[in-house]
């Protein structure tokens, strides 16, 4: 999984935007499971203290959810329109893949996450 910037490059990310304002984003998953899979993009709005790593997803709700089936060996870019809803510096947008189990018949957190930190203006 990766972000890409407005231009869908891994470039000309927004470094400031105000509360409200939309922006768009790309988000790329491939798939190499060696079988088809069914994935979730969660989107979630955090600060510096937001906790995540790539064994623990950060406790926050989701804004934005993204389901997506691939097949192996396949993958997809897909926009996100976004808008921050905190002002702050250091605010950020988390982007976490999450993918879902036969077994449990649940979406299990993948470790992979990507994010983009943003200033974040009250106008």
């Amino acid at each position: 999984m990766g972000v890409l910037g407005p231009g869908q490059k891994i470039a000309g990310y927004p470094t400031s935007v105000a509360v409200g304002q939309q922006f768009t984003l790309y988000v790329y998953v491939g798939d190499h499971e060696g079988l088809a899979a069914y994935y979730q993009v969660l989107v979630k709005e955090g600060n510096q203290a937001t906790v995540i790593s790539n064994s623990t997803s950060a406790n926050l709700p989701p804004v934005l959810t993204n389901s997506l089936v691939l097949q192996d060996n396949s993958s997809t870019i897909f926009p996100v329109n976004l808008s921050m809803t905190t002002a702050g510096l250091d605010q950020r947008i988390i982007f976490e893949l999450w993918m879902f189990n036969s077994t449990s018949s649940t979406f299990a957190y993948t470790g992979l996450w990507n994010q983009l930190w943003l200033n974040v203006s009250a106008t």
